[in-house]
């Protein structure tokens, strides 16, 4: 892939304070990095925007090809999208009235529009692709990064991807599918989009080919650290034009209302802290196969960890490239 790298990012030096791109995926302890940044100075926390379009495809992928759907359905897809990516920009014009930069979080599988989760699932499918582009500006003449919005776009934020240990983010994101009953078959085509991280790996490397040219740099962040090494969230901030002095440790406990928001922030909203036991670490397939197997059942379980599996590669790839404090110190 392009712009590899060997070494963990380790380098303190602070790049010139522009938007952040927080990038995750689901159940990857994400809203707990987005607690510990809520007093970030000059930044608007923005959370999800494209969240409800890539939510509304997830729970539609078992209708078989998109070109067999009824128009109107199709359409009101793809503009679910348009819709997001219209609530994206108005957060973004918002923070320059307010006179800050956005702090905004996407699951990276989300910055996809309907057709694009389609076509992997029936690749001889013939789609429209949907492209979207900012307000004011005709569309990019070229387009090379493997989401669906504009090269220019993305290349305005500070990206700072987080990753999690597959072996704890995967079997979470099935025991919250299941819990709001929006798939009838949670291993089948959501899981053959989800349990994989290529999203975030080939849009990882997408940055490192391109980004130089305007001076960003993509970081890497992994739970783990982010929940027992404050030296490298100290490192993180530094490396991202964040304050390392105004990262939060504890916080008040909320209640969220939304049935479907609470499912997927129940750990987080019942919290004042970092919650310990939480990392991956001393977890494997081998550890976890059978709590899976007793969990879900023996077929549900083996395809579990056959997804952990088939995702370890991207994810230790993302891992060596993750910043991290060295030896619990900063550079």
């Amino acid at each position: 892939m392009p712009g590899a790298i060997d070494t963990p990012h380790t380098n303190g030096d602070a790049p010139a304070r522009r938007g952040v791109y927080h990038l995750t995926y689901p159940r990857s302890a994400s809203n707990l990095f987005q607690n510990m940044m809520s007093k970030q100075p000059g930044f608007q926390n923005s959370g999800y925007k494209l969240f409800d379009a890539g939510f509304a495809t997830m729970t539609q992928l078992e209708r078989g090809p998109l070109s067999q759907w009824p128009e109107a359905d199709c359409k009101a897809l793809y503009e679910s999208f348009e819709t997001a990516w219209g609530k994206m920009q108005d957060e973004m014009d918002d923070a320059q009235k307010n006179g800050k930069q956005v702090f905004i979080k996407e699951h990276v599988p989300f910055l996809s529009a309907p057709d694009r989760f389609f076509r992997a699932l029936h690749p001889t499918d013939k789609l429209d692709a949907l492209f979207v582009h900012e307000r004011g500006t005709t569309p990019d003449k070229v387009h090379t990064n493997p989401t669906s919005l504009p090269d220019t776009f993305l290349l305005k934020f500070q990206p700072i991807f987080q990753i999690r240990h597959p072996v704890l983010m995967f079997p979470s994101l099935i025991r919250a599918q299941k819990d709001v009953k929006c798939l009838s078959d949670v291993l089948g085509p959501f899981s053959k989009i989800m349990l994989h991280l290529r999203h975030t790996r080939e849009l990882y490397d997408w940055y490192v080919a391109h980004g130089a040219t305007v001076n960003v740099t993509p970081r890497i962040i992994d739970a783990d650290d982010i929940m027992n090494s404050p030296e490298t969230v100290r490192l993180l901030c530094k490396q991202t034009g964040l304050d390392p002095d105004s990262v939060a440790y504890e916080w008040e406990s909320r209640e969220v209302k939304d049935p479907l928001q609470a499912r997927f922030l129940s750990t987080i909203a019942a919290s004042k802290g970092i919650i310990p036991g939480l990392a991956a670490k001393g977890k494997s397939v081998e550890t976890e196969q059978g709590k899976w197997i007793e969990e879900f059942g023996e077929k549900e379980g083996r395809l579990l960890a056959k997804f952990v599996e088939s995702a370890m590669p991207d994810y230790e790839y993302l891992y060596a490239r993750r910043t991290v404090a060295v030896d619990g110190v900063e550079p």
